[in-house]
């Protein structure tokens, strides 16, 4: 009798491993989508609060994204043209939406259970893609149109391919790569650098170890990513005459991270989602003022008015920056929009790094490729702590932090079940 997810071999009633944190995660979201988000009040429930679905439905009648600016205000474009597929070919109904990102979800699942069991063993994986399935940070933003639950799958699906392409080193899984990579970054540009750390770090490794450099592959994977990224790019030159890889808003990110890391927005005194992001907006509409234009009148003059005072503060105040850095680092993975959820999320990344803390002890003295799932943790949490670093903008590397933890709780339960013995 041939095997499935729900017989074994021997033709005997068995849940495949990888079954059950596929089914928690279909059933999780869908109960977050259509019971669970509308009857709480610990988050915003509003359902398109970044216009994502207006964008998708204007490019669903066919008027394109020039009715919300040239550079559709530091947006990356893949979410709204996803949105705005699924609005023309079906016609504008939100719940399939929803219902996509309820199988992004269990797909991110899927993928980190591949990943860790490549990387930690099968109870390692089933303990991960569990705690994925039911992790309501990766929850919250399900049942809404935000880009974190395509983000996160396609952040996953390019991890799990550097995994496959440190083993095989081949051509193929260099396009997969490179593909995806780009898709990656045209949902949202935090990712650009990314697959280029991961190429230096292999290089690195297989240098030491004294092993052929896969240069023909690495190669094919950034050409790739480059002609996934360039019809935007040709876009954003067309509708403004400057290139533009994908989107502005760095020196947004920036001047906006120099208000959220005050200390009464760190220690939640200050809500940082209404009264840092008003008090934002009111720095910078005063900047445009002040170059006689209006904020966001056109989307290239202002980030290069953007761009000048951030500059001018750099110069003028190093240390204000170094400090955002440092505080970011912790704010990367707690600064919520009120104290509730931001305890919530806090307490929850705590816990994952204390276990985290012994899969890297064990997986170290085990000498395994931890640094697959480390280094786009590192990155990104550096990254953004540079710019603007809050808790929503850790979700796609939470899948990443729970393999890790994953492994420590698993070396917890083999030391008891050693005890046992």
């Amino acid at each position: 009798m041939k095997q499935g997810p729900f017989v074994d071999s021997a033709g005997r009633a068995r849940l495949a491993p990888w079954a059950l944190p596929l089914v928690l995660a279909l059933l999780a979201a869908s109960l977050t989508v259509f019971v669970g988000f509308r009857s709480q009040d610990l988050v915003d429930t509003r359902f398109d609060p970044y216009y994502f679905g207006k964008m998708g439905a204007s490019l669903a009648r066919g008027d394109g994204f020039l009715p919300f600016g040239t550079l559709i205000k530091r947006r990356a474009p893949l979410y709204p043209l996803t949105i705005g597929g699924v609005y023309w070919l079906f016609g504008e109904r939100p719940t399939l939406i929803l219902l996509l990102q309820c199988l992004l979800h269990a797909g991110t699942c899927l993928l980190i259970f591949d990943l860790t069991k490549r990387l930690f063993g099968q109870r390692s994986a089933v303990i991960a893609s569990v705690l994925c399935a039911l992790h309501p940070v990766m929850l919250r933003y399900v049942p809404a149109l935000h880009l974190e639950t395509l983000f996160t799958f396609l952040v996953t699906l390019l991890i799990w391919l550097t995994e496959r392409f440190s083993r095989l080193r081949d051509i193929r899984t260099g396009v997969l790569l490179g593909v995806v990579s780009g898709l990656a970054t045209l949902t949202k540009s935090v990712i650009l650098l990314y697959p280029g750390l991961f190429a230096a770090a292999l290089m690195l490794g297989l240098l030491r170890a004294k092993q052929r450099l896969p240069i023909a592959a690495l190669t094919v994977m950034f050409v790739t990513m480059a002609l996934t990224i360039s019809p935007w790019t040709v876009r954003n030159y067309l509708v403004t005459g400057h290139i533009v890889p994908v989107s502005s808003g760095f020196s947004d990110a920036f001047l906006r991270g120099l208000i959220f890391s005050r200390t009464e927005f760190i220690t939640l005194r200050e809500p940082p989602y209404t009264v840092a992001e008003n008090e934002s907006n009111a720095y910078f509409f005063r900047l445009a003022r002040e170059a006689g234009t209006e904020w966001e009148k056109e989307d290239w003059e202002t980030d290069q008015i953007l761009n000048k005072e951030m500059k001018r503060r750099l110069v003028a105040e190093p240390g204000l920056s170094a400090r955002r850095f440092f505080v970011g680092l912790a704010t990367f993975w707690y600064q919520m929009t009120s104290r509730a959820t931001s305890a919530v999320v806090g307490g929850l990344a705590l816990v994952a790094w204390i276990f985290a803390a012994l899969g890297l002890r064990r997986s170290y003295r085990e000498n395994r490729s931890v640094w697959l799932v480390l280094l786009p943790i590192v990155y990104l949490n550096l990254l953004l702590a540079a710019l603007l670093a809050l808790g929503r903008y850790s979700v796609p590397i939470l899948p990443c932090l729970l393999a890790l933890s994953a492994y420590g709780i698993d070396g917890l339960l083999k030391k008891r079940d050693g005890e046992r013995v």
